[in-house]
């Protein structure tokens, strides 16, 4: 005797199953609805952190930077694990990295005020006239050197390619850059953690201070992955 099958309620009701589609979706899309935990994803964008480093480079409290760091963690936003007594958090879908990008792209598109704080953040005097893949061209041909400005355990967790580790912490110290690398023969192109990241900003002020032709660069490393990606 054949068994009947009845399609599950779900199927019959298509209307509840979209509803429930964009209340998930919403679910999502609110987590990342805070200034704090658009801080979190932007330096987890740069490097694993413990809960205690996060409340450091945030300003936020331990307790605070847990609980958004729970919330995104529910909505697989971030992943944790633990080692010995700390929890370490990273965001691992490259789609996370994705978003973040576009919010800010986004942002700059309706509220054109964003472009003026930017500029007053890292001064856009100093941004590059090439595009990050005519910089790539010319690194490869040895034409000019790229510097990442970013922290060293930031620069070795999420590396581009080519580029010289020289936080600018250092950097900006340096009486002598050529002892770090850096000839004034070549320009020498900045980047950070992105274009609100006033590192590179630093960096290339010292630079030019010192008779370098420096310029910032206002990409992300993960922008620069991904433009270095698709010239391969």
């Amino acid at each position: 005797m054949t068994k009947t099958t009845h399609p599950s309620t779900d199927t019959q009701n298509p209307k509840d199953l979209r509803k429930g589609v964009y209340e998930t979706i919403s679910q999502i899309v609110s987590a990342f609805a805070s200034p704090a935990r658009l801080k979190i994803v932007q330096i987890l964008a740069q490097a694993e952190c413990s809960v205690e480093e996060l409340s450091i480079e945030t300003g936020e409290s331990v307790a605070n930077v847990s609980q958004h760091l729970q919330r995104l963690a529910r909505m697989k936003i971030v992943s944790c694990e633990r080692r010995k007594l700390s929890r370490i958090y990273r965001v691992t879908n490259p789609m996370v990295l994705q978003l973040w990008e576009g919010f800010q792209n986004l942002a700059h598109e309706v509220d054109e005020e964003l472009n003026h704080k930017e500029d007053l953040l890292t001064d856009s005097t100093l941004l590059a006239d090439e595009t990050p893949g005519e910089v790539f061209d010319l690194v490869a041909e040895g034409k000019a050197l790229l510097v990442d400005a970013r922290t060293a355990k930031e620069s070795a967790m999420t590396k581009v390619p080519g580029a010289l580790a020289i936080p600018a912490e250092i950097l900006v110290k340096s009486t002598h850059p050529k002892t770090l690398g850096l000839l004034k023969t070549k320009p020498v192109y900045v980047y950070c953690r992105g274009r609100y990241c006033s590192y590179a900003t630093e960096a290339v002020r010292h630079l030019r201070a010192h008779g370098y032709k420096a310029y910032r660069l206002r990409d992300s490393p993960f922008q620069l992955q991904l433009i270095q990606g698709d010239k391969i």
